[in-house]
């Protein structure tokens, strides 16, 4: 059923529409004729849950809908975030207390007083008694919202902080009943064909300030990956508070014909990650066709503000790809990483993990395994904690009592748990977030064995997809060990289609806190590769340490070594010439405190090697802020398979390696011609750049 907005157009409205439609008709002439569509104003309203009848469900369960002209729509909806102290996993560290922070969350489930926001069209109608879906009718003040069960292509929530409830009144209207083969729109297709949610934004909105009353839009239409089935329009936090229109238009990319296409005027208050504006359930109408997407933005306040857009849809996995990323720290030691000491009362311990561009839908995996002790006389007989990966709560996990150690502290039995199925939310595919575990009380000793997060990951591939690379797994792994080590593997083809070589990017990183950024440990650094082939030549490679700048150990350096190669050269003349053993003593004090002095003024700067199968990071101790990129090219003789082994990243925190384990490899059945290449997560934009450089002045 297509979703069609029959709404009177108010002359305010109007105007929008038109300043809207006149700069994008100017600005894509390719697509002839007149901008028509609905509009639409939402208005948020925040009530109490237990008035929904929601208290005991889960927030990911639900969803809203209002009726407007022919069909449903879902509504965004925000709920009230709980408030945790986290404190980030600190291997061998006792100051992880100076970095924990406050964070929010969404809750488990509604509680009776949980505030629930809507946006809500100001104008609607009361559905059909029976419609393809169903659930329990309220009206909220003089609209109507169905509540119903969440489908998977319904806008998920997201956590607010510090909203009011609005005095409006609430009450049941009845209920509807879902009938008709759209009650569950491809749920046949969608149990056979895996899918994922990815991320990417466009470059007329990412962080763009507009001027008062002002538009910008898509000079460049986006080109939709083939396989969307939905698609979700949102604003981030980066968005200024204030009221914009969205305007967007999804058309065929070979005839023009519009297939959805309306404005929605909606509010930003700067109280939420992520602002929900619009579902396009793409399915309905052009699944599978090639499409073209186009956005215009009008910023409805008196003065200028920025505006930052992020699109995200629900698309098909490739039927001959298989991609996973994988996150977190994990080890195969019998004892684990060593203990962690939770330095807050009723702390969450955390550790950073990065979601990539093109992330996950239904086939996520949370794994922990957890050893713990209270040293404490009244410690309880189980203890039950929370697992976020923030900000959703993805399970619980329990302890339970085993037995007093020699120090008097309480053992539990190892808890572990592997959570699935639960659906990723925008703001996660966007960056780094955490895997957060708790409450515990302050002093409880954690051993790590597992804390991790996988799933599927859609690669890149061409319109309508690259039939020459099947059977092909990359890799996006990211380990942790009081760092952050990003690791991305693309695999390297020519114009034959067969493979000759890889390019590997990993990027060592401080963890960033709200309260400060947690210092690398100066020293080394190790990440061992393994390429089941023969190369053909030495790796190329380079590496940068962002922020470096000339300081005064550079300055010193080449002093002192001159000053040690002097006493070096005097050396033999004092062994000959000098007979007094004081002297000889004070001389090789002084050589000795040289060698010290040039030895520390050489390991200030982080310096990287490259090895034929590991990479050396060796962070300087005045460079243990900073963040070192590393790229590297290996080289393969010509074949049409591939295979790489990714992980056993080691540093100085532990001597135990975070043997979280990843694959990337790769089949070709040989030259196919007609590639149109394109890229949409690799550089979090669109564009038609070759090679492995992102080139932003080909963002779309």
């Amino acid at each position: 059923m297509a979703v069609i907005y029959k709404v009177k157009i108010t002359s305010l409205a109007a105007a929008s529409l038109a300043v809207i439609a006149l700069l994008a008709a100017l600005s894509h002439a390719a697509t002839p004729g007149e901008f028509r569509g609905p509009i639409v104003e939402l208005k948020e309203i925040c009530i109490k849950a237990g008035a929904l009848g929601l208290a005991g469900r889960s927030v990911h369960e639900v969803a809203f809908l209002s009726w407007l002209g022919d069909g449903f729509i879902p509504l965004p909806y925000r709920v009230e975030a709980v408030e945790i102290s986290v404190a980030p996993l600190l291997i061998n560290r006792t100051d992880a207390e100076k970095y924990a922070f406050k964070s929010h969350t969404l809750p488990p489930r509604f509680e009776n007083d949980t505030t629930v926001c809507i946006s809500i069209p100001k104008k609607t109608a009361r559905p059909p008694p029976r419609a393809p879906r169903g659930g329990d009718l309220y009206q909220i003040s003089d609209a109507y919202v169905v509540v119903s069960p969440r489908q998977p292509y319904d806008p998920p929530p997201v956590p607010v902080v510090g909203s009011k409830r609005d005095s409006v009144p609430v009450r049941k209207a009845g209920v509807v009943e879902a009938v008709g083969a759209g009650a569950e729109p491809l749920s046949a297709v969608s149990a056979a064909v895996k899918t994922i949610s990815g991320g990417f934004k466009t470059i007329a909105a990412s962080n763009t300030t507009v001027a008062a009353n002002g538009v910008t839009f898509t000079v460049t239409p986006i080109d939709l990956p083939n396989g969307t089935r939905y698609i979700w329009l949102a604003f981030t936090n980066v968005t200024q508070p204030g009221s914009y229109s969205l305007y967007y238009k999804v058309y065929d990319a070979a005839s023009n014909a519009v297939y959805f296409e309306g404005t929605v005027t909606a509010a930003v208050d700067g109280r939420s990650p992520y602002y929900f504006v619009i579902s396009i359930p793409v399915y309905q109408k052009a699944y599978n066709n090639l499409l073209k997407l186009y956005i215009a933005i009008k910023n409805n306040n008196p003065v200028p503000r920025a505006v930052d857009l992020v699109i995200v849809g629900i698309f098909d996995t490739s039927r001959h790809m298989d991609n996973r990323w994988v996150a977190g720290m994990a080890t195969t030691n019998t004892y684990g990483f060593p203990e962690y000491v939770v330095p807050i009362r009723d702390g969450y311990t955390a550790i950073p993990v990065h979601i990539p561009p093109g992330g996950v839908h239904g086939t996520e995996k949370v794994r922990v395994r957890l050893g713990l002790r209270i040293c404490s006389s009244n410690a309880p007989s189980s203890l039950t904690v929370d697992v976020y990966l923030r900000p959703i709560w993805v399970g619980s996990l329990t302890f339970t009592y085993s037995y007093r150690d020699s120090w008097g502290c309480a053992v539990y039995n190892t808890a572990q748990g592997t959570y699935t199925g639960f659906l990723p939310l925008p703001y996660l595919l966007l960056g780094t977030t955490d895997l957060a575990i708790g409450p515990l009380p302050a002093g409880a000793r954690v051993t790590v064995y597992e804390l991790y997060v996988e799933g599927y990951r859609r690669p890149e591939f061409n319109r309508p997809w690259s039939p020459y690379v099947y059977l092909s797994t990359s890799l996006d792994g990211t380990f942790v060990i009081n760092s952050v080590l990003r690791a991305e593997t693309y695999i390297l083809t020519d114009t034959t289609g067969q493979f000759y070589g890889t390019n590997i990017r990993l990027v060592l990183s401080p963890i960033v806190t709200p309260n400060g950024v947690v210092p690398l440990s100066p020293g080394e650094h190790i990440v061992y590769y393994y390429i089941y082939a023969t190369l053909s030549q030495r790796p190329d490679w380079s590496y940068a340490v962002e922020g470096r700048q000339m300081t005064l150990s550079d300055r010193l350096l080449p002093i002192v070594q001159r000053i040690n190669a002097i006493l070096s050269a005097l050396g033999f003349v004092i062994d000959k010439t000098v007979q007094n053993a004081p002297t000889k003593v004070a001389y090789r004090v002084v050589t000795f405190a040289g060698r010290v002095v040039e030895q520390a003024l050489s390991s200030a700067k982080t310096q990287v090697e490259v090895y034929s199968n590991y990479v050396r990071i060796n962070v300087g101790w005045e460079e243990t802020k900073n963040v070192v990129s590393v790229s590297i090219t290996t080289y393969t003789y010509s074949r049409t398979d591939l295979q790489m082994d990714l992980g056993w990243f080691k540093s100085p925190y532990t001597t135990i390696s975070n043997n979280l384990f990843a694959s990337s490899n790769a089949y070709s059945v040989g030259f196919i011609q007609g590639i149109d290449m394109y890229r949409t997560w690799y550089c979090m934009y669109q564009d038609t750049s070759s090679g492995t450089a992102c080139d932003a002045s080909r963002y779309r």
